[in-house]
């Protein structure tokens, strides 16, 4: 059996998606397992986060209680002290900017291996993490294992289909006030700037419209703004559009992109190759507008038009774009 620590991120609401997702995912697939979570939060959050996790199927969850500002430093000593305590066959992280940024120092400070932005985990026989991720730009699959203890990965958000936490197990919440080194942290925090939530959400949209090198032209891709304005969707862009410079890369889907799993996936001009099909696997529904029916996302669609994408565009903006201006007026 399995050890298994997932560290979850908040932000004002509480426990953040990325977060959920990979405890959904272990919950489901590591039944043989014990899959306990560390949670760092400020007193004002305790509850809340108790309320999202109490029917999570998680057998432990680790609060430590501290109202400092987040640093890297503060993170990977609480993080790394808990661990070099409290050992587990594995540790995993979601691979947001947080993740990023202290997973790489607690691998330090614990000097141990560090396997980051995996789309896909797994134990084999001997409770062995098995880690994938891309490799050579997107274009191989590597699946890691590691030699050193706890076997540590982060999570690309939005790699892992998420379902619902719900389960009556009773869950062991475990409230800690760790003890913080402050001489051993070096950076003052001076501020934070948050971007744009709505930018930084858009992976986990209920419909994303994409668009690829079939658009054409950098105009023509605008029309995917467009539409999505007109229908409330979220935009993205595969790795070509980016590579021309008709989409920044924030919104590429794909392996070396960002994973999504929206409840409808629109693509316009893409092909479809491996690295990109990967990215959109967790969709519920896809659908391709593509001149070519041999395309590989045409395979992998559940409804497929062989149509110009750039008429298609066109003919939809013209049709729903009235209707949302008298809908607006109204």
């Amino acid at each position: 059996m399995a050890n298994i620590l997932v560290f979850l991120e908040t932000d004002e609401n509480g426990i953040i998606k990325a977060s959920e997702e990979i405890v959904s995912y272990c919950v489901s697939n590591f039944k043989n397992s014990q899959v306990n979570a560390a949670v760092i939060l400020s007193t004002g959050l305790t509850q809340t986060v108790k309320g999202q996790l109490c029917n999570s199927g998680l057998d432990n969850i680790y609060l430590f209680i501290n109202d400092d500002a987040y640093s890297t430093e503060l993170y990977a000593q609480i993080l790394s002290g808990f661990l070099q305590e409290n050992m587990h066959d594995v540790f995993l992280i979601s691979a947001t900017p947080l993740g990023r940024d202290v997973a790489p120092r607690i691998a330090s400070k614990m000097n141990i291996g560090l396997t980051a932005d995996c789309t896909e985990i797994g134990l084999d026989e001997q409770n062995k993490l098995l880690a994938t991720r891309p490799t050579y730009g997107g274009k191989l699959m590597a699946t890691i294992l590691s030699k050193t203890v706890p076997q540590f990965a982060t999570i690309r958000p939005g790699a892992l289909k998420q379902t619902p936490l719900q389960n009556e197990k009773t869950v062991n919440f475990v409230e800690i006030h760790p003890e913080i080194d402050h001489s051993k942290i070096l950076c003052e925090v001076i501020s934070f700037q948050r971007k744009n939530k709505e930018s930084s959400d858009w992976t986990s949209a209920d419909i994303i419209i994409s668009g690829g090198r079939g658009l054409g032209s950098k105009e023509n891709f605008e029309l995917i703004y467009k539409l999505c304005d007109l229908i409330g969707a979220k935009p993205a862009a595969s790795r070509c559009a980016v590579e021309l410079g008709w989409a920044d890369s924030a919104i590429q889907v794909g392996q070396t992109g960002s994973s999504v799993s929206p409840k409808l996936y629109i693509a316009f001009g893409i092909s479809g190759a491996m690295q990109h099909l990967v990215g959109i696997e967790n969709a519920d529904r896809v659908i391709s507008v593509n001149t070519d029916k041999n395309a590989p996302i045409t395979a992998s669609s559940d409804i497929s038009v062989i149509a110009d994408a750039v008429t298609v565009l066109k003919s939809l903006i013209n049709e729903i774009e009235p209707e949302t201006e008298n809908a607006r007026k109204n």
